[in-house]
């Protein structure tokens, strides 16, 4: 699966952002920050399914 150009800058950043939540809620054993964490996974999973390119049809 390819994604459009535009999109990876934005994919990056979301990818970045969770990576982040999580680290602060493990480093805080913080369950609200668990849950934050896992919002903006779903936003990160979100942004990739917008900014892909589907397969050529045959």
């Amino acid at each position: 699966m390819t994604f459009a150009a535009e999109g990876h800058a934005l994919m990056l950043g979301s990818v970045v952002m969770t990576a982040a939540v999580f680290a602060v809620a493990l480093r805080r054993r913080s369950w609200p920050l668990w849950l934050a964490g896992l919002a903006c996974a779903v936003m990160a999973v979100v942004i990739a399914w917008r900014y892909r390119r589907p397969l050529p049809s045959a």
